[in-house]
């Protein structure tokens, strides 16, 4: 027998040792796959009052014309316009102009401006001091109410890219912070929401799904489980803004971290100090006015006393002169 046969040889039976090493674990794999899809997994009698919105996926309403919202922590009330897709004023066609730049800011309800009108809204107030500054730019607001990362992708997949941004604003850090009894990821498998399950292949697999939020669906099926987990994991987070970085590069777009501020950082320490690291990693700008919102709080009113999670009319000027200065002095806009 040739050198060359028993080299051919020994390369077949290497490859016929591996078929068989690996053979049990597709077996036991496939047989879990089954067993899953057979038994309708996820079963869950959970209350379905604990999670922490209805639904996993929502959009304002669309063409809202001046459209009377009440302020329910003040009594008061606001004025809302929104486009055809359910994006805030400043109102800009989905179809970007020629000659166009663009921003978009992402965030929750701190970006979309709850609880003051149109023109008071961190986007709106950027929209207007880049323009007067000499910046010809259109500020798009991609902020939605109670908007966390995890709806973010899925919100930049069916609607925000197709307006064209230059820039990306992103801006998720209070709501992905927020504890609650059941995380984002867990409510959409629960619900078993199409839209998620349909986001990857492996995701579609039940025996990854199994695998993966074990833990974390055995702890939120307590009864007295007390919240404790964060609407957007740590770990998920970080994959988050991995996933919007990958998608904003593949639009020819730059992308932005942004730690929306609030009255006092508290329980979004943690996300707040994983967007500065994320920035290092990437190689992504990275804005954190909550140092200096947090001085200016001590003696000017930025917020709504009876609603400390939102910035008032003066709080998003000074949001926005602060964004647009950064945004300048990166060479961000033209």
């Amino acid at each position: 027998m040739t050198k060359k046969s028993v080299k051919k040889k020994s390369r077949l039976g290497l490859g016929t040792r591996a078929l068989f090493a690996i053979l049990p674990l597709v077996i036991i794999l496939g047989g879990a796959e089954a067993y899953l899809r057979g038994s309708g997994w996820p079963k869950t009698d959970v209350n379905t009052q604990d999670f922490t919105h209805k639904d996993v996926y929502w959009v304002e309403a669309p063409n809202q014309n001046l459209e009377v919202t009440p302020h329910r922590e003040t009594g008061g009330s606001f004025r809302v316009s929104t486009d055809a897709n359910g994006l805030r004023f400043p109102l800009h066609t989905q179809q970007k102009p020629a000659g166009a730049y663009r921003v978009m800011a992402l965030g929750c309800s701190t970006t979309y401006g709850w609880g003051v009108d149109d023109a008071d809204s961190y986007p709106a107030k950027l929209d207007k001091i880049l323009n007067e500054t000499g910046h010809a730019v259109e500020v798009i607001n991609g902020g939605q109410p109670g908007y966390s990362s995890f709806q973010g992708l899925w919100l930049w997949d069916k609607t925000l890219a197709k307006y064209g941004p230059d820039v990306v604003i992103f801006g998720y850090v209070v709501q992905d912070s927020r504890k609650v009894k059941y995380s984002d990821r867990s409510q959409a498998i629960l619900q078993r929401n199409g839209d998620w399950l349909k986001s990857s292949l492996l995701h579609q697999l039940k025996t990854y799904l199994w695998l993966r939020e074990r833990v974390n669906l055995a702890r939120a099926e307590q009864k007295d489980l007390q919240p404790d987990i964060e609407r957007v994991s740590p770990q998920e987070y970080a994959e988050n803004i991995r996933a919007f970085k990958s998608r904003i590069d593949a639009a020819g777009a730059k992308m932005l971290l942004f730690g929306y501020p609030l009255e006092r950082a508290g329980y979004t320490e943690g996300h707040r100090a994983l967007l500065a690291s994320a920035g290092k990693v990437l190689g992504v700008p990275h804005h954190d006015p909550q140092p200096e919102i947090e001085r200016r709080t001590a003696t000017e009113t930025l917020y709504f006393p009876q609603d400390r999670g939102h910035a008032n009319a003066l709080g998003n000027e000074v949001i926005a002169q602060g964004m647009a200065q950064f945004l300048v002095g990166q060479g961000l806009v033209p």
